[in-house]
């Protein structure tokens, strides 16, 4: 008899008590192996859409090119598992421990991850569109390139993940954590990154544009050349991040936390950073043309070059900062504090606010 043919479910087990391990091509369509000890067991290739795999143990096992559609893996143990290209679509894999498992290429499409364990799982080029991953530890997960639209990553962790190239547009991330994460060139428009922790995160080259990071942890983070078009920034922090040549044309960063942050070269064109702190930063050949920087703390921040045309300061303070070379041309300086500030002749400002 092939090892793909079977009358039932026990023959299987019974043949694998055996010392049988090979079982690629098996047809176990609805197949019942739950809690059953199946380690090392070869089922590449083998249909197993709308099988029930609950607490099953497949440690070490192979399951490339397996069909697993709709199939219950909830609470499995799929600890270095093979799953290379495996049809997991809308499978459930709920508090399954996928640590240090492959799963490149698999479509895991719409499928339930929650609370899943997937510590140094691979998922490059895998399609995880959909997908439920809330809660789900993907500590040092590899997720470059991956598929990840519309995906439900709220509360998941993904601390030193690399997810270079994925795309998750639409995404939701919130209260994600994604410290030191290796987001480089990732695609994250329209995602929701609200209160999520993206400290020290790699972010050089990114598309963030209209994401909601109200209230992100960005210290730290590298955004080099990001585009943050559009998004919401407001009450984030991103105390001494790196934003230089970064696009941020329309964003909104009301109260945002900018302190010692590079922002050499951005485009902040009518960006709003209406009482954000922004003391210690560079602004070197910023382009601040119309923007709101009403209220805003620059304290001793590097203006030099720096395009403020039409740019709302009212209020804001500007003391000791250097605005040697900026463009002021019809900027607002009502009521704004500009004692020690290095003015764009050089001279040093004086102690009285600037009159309406």
């Amino acid at each position: 008899m092939k090892a793909s043919e079977f009358s039932s479910e026990a023959e299987l087990l019974s043949r694998h008590e055996t010392g049988e391990h090979n079982f690629s091509g098996a047809n176990l369509i609805g197949a019942d192996l739950s809690q059953e000890n199946l380690n090392r067991v070869n089922l590449s290739a083998a249909q197993l859409n709308g099988a029930s795999l609950i607490k099953t143990k497949l440690i070490r096992a192979n399951l490339s090119n397996a069909d697993l559609k709709v199939a219950d893996l909830s609470k499995a143990q799929l600890i270095e598992t093979t799953l290379s290209r495996a049809d997991l679509n809308k499978a459930i894999l709920s508090e399954a421990d996928l640590s240090g498992a492959i799963l490149s290429g698999a479509n895991l499409s719409a499928a339930d991850l929650k609370l899943a364990t997937l510590i140094g799982t691979s998922l490059i080029g895998a399609t995880v569109k959909g997908a439920k991953l809330t809660k789900a530890n993907l500590t040092g997960a590899t997720l470059s390139r991956a598929i990840l639209v519309q995906a439900d990553l709220r509360k998941a962790i993904l601390n030193r993940a690399i997810l270079s190239e994925a795309d998750l547009s639409g995404a939701n991330l919130s209260g994600a954590s994604l410290i030191r994460a290796y987001l480089n060139r990732v695609v994250l428009q329209d995602a929701n990154l609200e209160e999520a922790d993206l400290s020290e995160a790699d972010l050089k080259g990114a598309n963030l544009s209209r994401a909601n990071l109200k209230e992100a942890d960005l210290r730290g983070a590298d955004l080099r050349e990001a585009n943050l078009s559009d998004a919401d920034l407001s009450g984030a922090d991103l105390q001494g991040a790196k934003l230089s040549l970064a696009k941020l044309s329309g964003a909104f960063l009301k109260k945002a936390n900018l302190q010692g942050a590079d922002l050499s070269k951005a485009n902040l064109h009518k960006a709003n950073l209406h009482k954000a702190n922004l003391s210690g930063a560079n602004l070197l050949e910023a382009d601040l043309r119309d923007a709101n920087l009403s209220g805003a703390n620059l304290l001793r921040a590097g203006l030099l070059l720096t395009y403020l045309t039409r740019t709302n300061l009212s209020g804001a303070n500007l003391r000791g900062a250097n605005l040697i070379g900026a463009n002021l041309n019809g900027a607002n300086l009502g009521e704004a504090f500009l004692d020690g500030a290095i003015m764009l002749n050089g001279t040093i400002s004086g102690d009285t606010p600037v009159a309406d």
